[in-house]
């Protein structure tokens, strides 16, 4: 009797030492893996939570917080090319995300990188993504001014394929044009008014191609140098 109460309770031990072994295992998911990966960071340990955030990530590859966590710390990290991937990987996870999300992190890597011309597109869909954005386009100016060989890139012929891509936001831009002179928040700047409305005229131009087939396919072109150069706003947009 005794012989036959032990073995029951070995045996329950061990049933119970099973269960808590999977409860543990189970335990072990994205989160499990981003907790500790965020444990790790704090702890100022950023490859160990490089690692950690990998995990997650393999467990679940749709965890955009251990996406966008891994992404921060490889940049920070100097890991520019596998910081990019990541970052590009919300940029294309439409329409979520789109141009406007990481974009800072996401333009700095093409410039560490050497991806010269990329960083100017991309900085070019930013404005178009926010229907006008003058931070992002006074940094794109200088950018040009330290590569001048891409000047042609402030032109809307040099961007037609993303104007398209955003026509839809033609009012916006053209309501954000106006702003520039707009003397009650004295903010005159007619190169950035030109520029803005540069674009917006275009995308009306497709729009009224799109809306009428007729209509022979003729896009608006702006003179060769016209909003080519813009200052700096005293004032900047939001």
């Amino acid at each position: 009797m005794k012989k036959t109460l032990f073995l029951i309770f070995c045996l329950i031990c061990a049933g119970l030492f099973s269960l808590s072994a999977v409860n543990a295992e189970q335990v072990k998911d994205e989160q499990y893996y981003l907790n500790l990966g965020k444990d790790y960071e704090w702890k100022n340990n950023r490859l160990g939570a490089i690692d950690l955030y990998t995990k997650a990530l393999e467990v679940n590859p749709d965890f955009d917080e251990a996406r966008s966590q891994r992404a921060r710390l490889l940049y920070f990290e100097g890991k520019y090319d596998k910081a990019l991937e990541d970052f590009m990987y919300f940029y294309n996870k439409q329409p979520q995300y789109g141009a406007g999300v990481y974009y800072e992190y996401r333009i700095d890597c093409k410039k560490k990188l050497g991806m010269t011309e990329a960083a100017i597109d991309d900085m070019y869909e930013v404005i178009l993504a926010y229907g006008g954005q003058a931070k992002v386009l006074q940094d794109m100016i200088n950018y040009i001014q330290e590569n001048p060989e891409y000047s042609y890139k402030l032109s809307v012929n040099a961007h037609l394929d993303l104007i398209a891509k955003y026509k839809t936001q033609a009012k916006a831009l053209k309501d954000y044009a106006q702003t520039f002179l707009d003397k009650q928040y004295n903010i005159v700047n007619k190169d950035y008014y030109n520029f803005f409305i540069s674009i917006s005229n275009t995308m009306y131009d497709m729009l009224a191609q799109e809306n009428d087939s007729n209509v022979k396919p003729v896009l608006r072109r702006i003179a060769p140098g016209e909003a080519e150069q813009v200052i700096n706003v005293e004032q900047e947009q939001n």
